[in-house]
């Protein structure tokens, strides 16, 4: 007989065995387990649910009670109460500091800035009715603080030395048009506009241009412009004053030319490598009027992180010859923004390559020196550390550096002495090579830490380390290093210390010309080494971060 036969008899053995009510007892069990399960099934879902609406209850009423201190409780039970949807709740909230605790954050009832919530609420319980349980109590709590948007603006202007300078390389940027005259300058550097003004038209840009229906901030932020069309939604805004004020009309004369100047190759630049809009529509009425020149020369340092620009100079400054530059932006910091905490503006890193044709050296066969230098802006920059929103009112605390500078001759890696590749060649003619090397920078400072207080009046602050760039060329001439080596008929025209000499005087004699050159470079592009001014023009308290379940 096969096993199978064996369980199957043995089974159906035992069952012929039992009586009718032992039966019906056991089937009557079966149902009532299964009703049972149901039940605790049905429980447990419905108390998940609650926990769960209960936990985003409490989150919402600890953002809208951080947001609001003033009404506190009001706030939170509105809040609390929309989640909930009619349910009984009970709604409480007090202040306090959150720290850190071994199992999350621990909140501790007292000063502080956080604020917790806590909602209670109850599930009903199917299997806990009939013993007087058919309630069950679920409470959840979060905290949060409050939060703000500021502004800060990077402000720092200068005047180029040499018109020349500044009028090629915005030729360069913006077309053969693009240069600017000095009146215009100052004219633009007068003027103020409204981000506000500016974000609204660009929107209508966007709408026009790709036939947006949201042509709102959010949009706004994320979206590419050409130079041109930056420039003619500036220009858009003084347009209705120009037609009543001499001043708009020269600003918008400016601003329109620069706008159609017909730059061959137009790379559309991210805005928020201009502009950087992290908050609301009306967030953005908290920036500090900004002039058109800083707008134009922000938009000069996005051009130069797209695509390096080559500039050549003829005769730009008595002792200089020819001079060609070639920039270049390492990367993007926006000039304005309205954003929250770990917010940055500033000045992106720059490296200048320049080559100066410089005239008057006193070897025979040889009266031109062509001098390589390379000129390193290292960034400077400002970042929001803490926004701070108390009862005195908001406080912005900002840490940034000012912007550093570095010169060097340009080293090669072909045709250096004894593979020297630090140095560079400076002469090659008819048996005569002449070799230099040199370097002279400005060490690294510290961050400094700033605090604004908007709504006192404390607005502007600088982030300035003193910096003589000048100082900084004459080092570097006085301590360049120089190697001559003479060969053939080179031998009996002059001695290797009379070249060594030679070429010294030149370059020393042409810091001044070389100076007056760079200098201009940085004030084209609203640079000046060592300093970086900073305006914090208003914050607003309007938003709060949820921190999380008290612990």
């Amino acid at each position: 007989m096969v096993p199978a036969d064996l369980l199957f008899r043995s089974v159906f053995s035992t069952f012929r065995s039992l009586t009718t009510p032992v039966v019906i007892g056991l089937v009557a069990g079966g149902v009532l387990l299964v009703a049972l399960s149901f039940l605790a099934t049905a429980d447990w879902l419905r108390l998940s649910a609650t926990r769960h609406l209960a936990a985003d209850a409490a989150a919402a009423a600890a953002l809208a009670a951080a947001k609001s201190p003033e009404a506190a409780d009001a706030a939170a039970i509105a809040a609390a109460e929309a989640v909930m949807a009619g349910a009984d709740i009970v709604v409480t909230t007090e202040r306090g500091s959150a720290r850190s605790g071994p199992s999350g954050l621990a909140f501790a009832a007292g000063p502080g800035e956080v604020t917790r919530a806590v909602v209670s609420t109850s599930a009903r319980s199917l299997l806990g009715t009939p013993i007087g349980l058919g309630q069950r109590a679920v409470t959840a709590s979060a905290m949060a603080t409050r939060a703000g948007v500021a502004s800060l603006t990077e402000r720092t202007t200068a005047v180029p030395e040499l018109p020349a300078v500044p009028a090629a390389i915005e030729a360069r940027l913006f077309g053969p048009a693009g240069a600017l005259t000095a009146d215009e300058r100052a004219l633009l550097g007068r003027a103020v506009f409204r981000v506000a003004d500016l974000v609204a038209e660009l929107g209508r840009t966007l709408s026009t241009r790709d036939g947006r229906a949201d042509g709102g901030v959010a949009a706004v932020a994320g979206a590419s412009f050409k130079p041109s069309e930056l420039l003619a939604a500036l220009g858009a805004l003084y347009r209705d004053d120009a037609k009543s004020s001499s001043e708009a009309a020269g600003v918008l004369a400016a601003i329109d030319r620069l706008a159609g100047a017909g730059a061959a190759e137009e790379t559309a630049l991210p805005l928020a490598g201009v502009i950087s809009l992290g908050g609301s529509a009306a967030d953005l009425t908290l920036a500090a009027p900004i002039r058109p020149l800083e707008f134009v020369q922000a938009v000069m340092r996005a051009r130069l992180a797209q695509s390096a620009a080559a500039i050549e100079l003829k005769s730009p400054v008595t002792g200089i010859d020819a001079v060609a530059l070639t920039l270049k932006s390492e990367s993007t910091a926006a000039a304005v923004l309205i954003g929250g905490e770990d917010g940055l503006v500033g000045i992106p890193a720059i490296r200048i390559d320049a080559r100066f044709t410089i005239s008057g050296l006193a070897i025979p066969g040889i009266e031109v020196l062509e001098l390589p230098l390379q000129v390193t802006l290292n960034s400077g920059d400002a970042r929001i550390r803490r926004i701070s929103c108390n009862a005195s009112g908001p406080e912005i605390t900002v840490v940034g550096r000012p912007v550093r500078a570095s010169v060097a001759l340009a080293a090669e890696t072909a045709a250096s002495p004894a593979g020297a590749s630090d140095y560079v060649r400076l002469l090659a003619a008819d048996g005569l090579t002449a070799w230099a090397k040199g370097r002279s920078s400005f060490a690294d400072d510290p961050p400094v830490e700033l605090v604004f207080r908007p709504g006192s009046g404390d607005t502007v602050a600088s982030l300035r380390t003193p910096i003589d760039f000048g100082n900084r060329l004459e080092r570097l001439a006085a301590e360049t290093q120089v190697l001559v080596s003479l060969e053939g008929a080179a031998r009996d025209v002059m001695s290797e210390g009379g070249v060594r000499d030679e070429v010294a005087r030149l370059i020393a004699g042409s810091i001044r010309p070389i100076g007056a050159v760079l200098s201009s470079v940085f004030a084209t592009f609203g640079i000046v080494p060592g300093k970086m001014d900073v305006v914090a023009a208003g914050a607003a308290c309007n938003t709060a971060t949820l921190l999380g379940e008290a612990k």
